[in-house]
């Protein structure tokens, strides 16, 4: 039985015009000129920071900024708090003039041509415990992770900050109800996740062992692997853990799609970890090592940008070369979507940084993104970054010489787009409650498996204009049967398909099988009731009314409907 809903590179290239190098590029619009502001120096903590941060990147021909309004949960006096007006992580301290900053910085930058990406680090909290100002928080300390050796012994530090534990559904779900706030009530241009990862591998174990939806639990539940096991070297361990970071990736590729906005559609864009060297394989990177398996999150279309954090030093000729290797490399990994690189230039000095954008954008790179706005160069070499705003004028100069656009996101527009996204939600309809690891399968496509909360994200479904139908299939946890359905699925956008199994048969009538016969069952009843001869594909929820059982539903079933129809 089911419960259906719908919900609705270009490469730029430029000479340089001084003589710092010579280049046989040329610019080609659109691009992303981008840089992240982050909440722990001048940026957005008033309206005076904010009219100069957007200035700044007027003059600088920048056309994104992304803004870190979450940094910590909590509320303390640098940079804790939210940066903007919250009702579920306490507002940051260290605004200045009882401004909104988030709805602020969106007025002015949009004002200026400019798009504001809200940049939040999910899993981080605090750096003390309980989380000041975050009562929901602190009330659910079991939602934390912690080292191996702290297993059971309540919160305890994570590379030195209290982190909340990626594959618990309340986690997740708390989480999401953040972004679901940003995105449903400020006119922003997208999201950008940071930190979307481990930390250290001796993670990912739960501060209270009596918790059932920890990481660990969840994975013992679902595998039957009896024990606690190591940080290293259990495969399917660590196959699980990066399996839940990337349900909370895709979970918000389907959430933001689905929530109307003006600036639709919002772009999902994360942070990728570049260490050292670019190797070959990807399963031999940090990111792997740390769970952050960003490969797969742009193969399967849950990110529409990746910007790796490639932050090397140009004066060092090893460095020089692994940020090349990684342009490189990276822009492999890419597949249909946008990666911008990104480059420190709290590193270099800023002819080099402009040596390294350049050779980004050459290679083809669908923009760059510098770390960071106000830590712009290391003029001296002596790795102290500096705040030097002549950054601005220096780049607009010697490399963005003329304003350039976003690009377009074809796979998100019904026009040009070839794909389409199915989501939902599998719950046991006996018990109302989510199937964790549930399989959904979408026509012969690969099957898909439910998160902790019941969700299934299925990305890439070819569809043709005006709707490709497909049979959904699902199936798992202890229930018996396979419920099955077709649903249409529609380029460019998201649709919304939710499965009840252990369904409840309450006999003929029940459309929405949902365990009553009620108002909603009489509209679904009233589409089907096409009269005498009229049938129906097996599997059509429209058989559900057929009382009679003559493939039809007509008067005689509408008897049956009367007779069991309720409150």
């Amino acid at each position: 039985m089911l419960i259906m809903r719908l919900r609705t590179r270009f490469i730029l290239l430029c000479p340089l015009l001084v003589s710092l190098a010579t280049s046989a590029s040329a610019q080609i619009d659109p691009s992303y000129r981008a840089f992240w502001a982050d909440a722990f120096s001048v940026g957005f903590k008033s309206t005076i920071e904010i009219n100069s941060l957007v200035s700044r990147a007027v003059s600088g021909n920048y056309n994104m900024i992304i803004a870190e309004v979450l940094a910590f949960q909590d509320r303390g006096s640098s940079a804790h708090g939210a940066y903007w007006n919250s009702s579920i992580v306490p507002k940051a301290a260290d605004i200045n003039g009882n401004i909104d900053p988030l709805a602020q910085l969106v007025t002015v930058a949009h004002a200026a041509g400019i798009e504001v990406h809200a940049w939040i680090v999910p899993f981080r909290t605090s750096s003390s415990w309980p989380p000041g100002g975050n009562s929901l928080l602190a009330a659910h300390p079991e939602w934390l992770m912690v080292p191996i050796a702290g297993i059971d012994n309540g919160p305890a530090r994570v590379a030195g900050f209290y982190t909340l534990d990626p594959g618990s559904p309340d986690v997740q779900q708390y989480l999401t109800s953040i972004v679901q706030e940003l995105v449903t009530n400020y006119e922003i241009d997208g999201v950008n996740l940071d930190f979307i990862r481990y930390v250290q591998t001796d993670a990912g174990y739960p501060s209270n062992a009596t918790y059932n939806s920890s990481t660990l639990a969840r994975f013992q539940q679902l595998t039957g692997f009896v024990g606690v096991p190591s940080p290293t070297g259990v495969a399917s361990w660590n196959d699980f853990r990066r399996q839940t970071i990337t349900e909370f990736v895709r979970r918000l590729r389907a959430e933001i799609a689905s929530i109307p906005n003006p600036r639709r559609p919002l772009r999902l864009s994360g942070d990728l970890i570049v260490f050292g060297d670019a190797p070959f394989s990807f399963t031999s990177t940090d990111a792997y090592r740390l769970h952050q398996n960003w490969k797969l999150w742009m193969e399967r279309g849950y990110l529409d940008l990746g910007i790796p954090m490639n932050y090397k030093r140009e004066h060092l000729a090893n460095q020089a070369q692994w940020y090349r290797n990684w342009v490189t490399r990276g822009l492999t990994w890419r597949f249909a979507r946008h990666m911008a690189i990104g480059q420190g230039n709290y590193l270099n000095t800023m002819a080099n940084s402009v040596t390294q954008l350049d050779f980004a954008l050459s290679a083809g790179a669908d923009g760059t993104c510098n770390f960071s706005y106000d830590n712009t160069a290391d003029q001296n070499l002596d790795g102290t970054s500096e705040i030097d705003w002549s950054w601005y004028p220096f780049v607009s100069t010697n490399l963005f010489t003329s304003p350039a656009s976003t690009p377009s996101m074809p796979w998100r527009d019904p026009a040009t787009a070839t794909e389409g996204t199915l989501w939902g939600r599998v719950i046991d309809a006996s018990t109302g409650l989510p199937i964790d690891g549930a399989n959904v399968q979408v026509g012969t496509l690969a099957p898909v498996a439910t998160d902790g909360n019941g969700y299934y994200v299925a990305t890439l479904i070819p569809a043709t204009s005006g709707g490709t139908t497909y049979n959904v299939a699902a199936s798992g946890g202890s229930c018996p049967d396979v419920a099955a359905a077709d649903a249409i699925v529609l380029p460019g956008d998201i649709v919304r398909l939710d499965i009840d199994l252990c369904a409840i048969d309450i006999g003929p009538g029940d459309m929405d099988g949902d365990g009553d016969i009620d108002q909603n069952d009489f509209s679904l009843f009233a589409f089907c009731m096409q009269g005498p001869g009229a049938t129906f594909a097996a599997g059509n929820f429209c058989l559900s009314g057929d009382a009679d059982a003559d493939r039809d539903d007509d008067l005689l079933d509408f008897a049956s409907f009367q007779r069991a129809f309720g409150p």
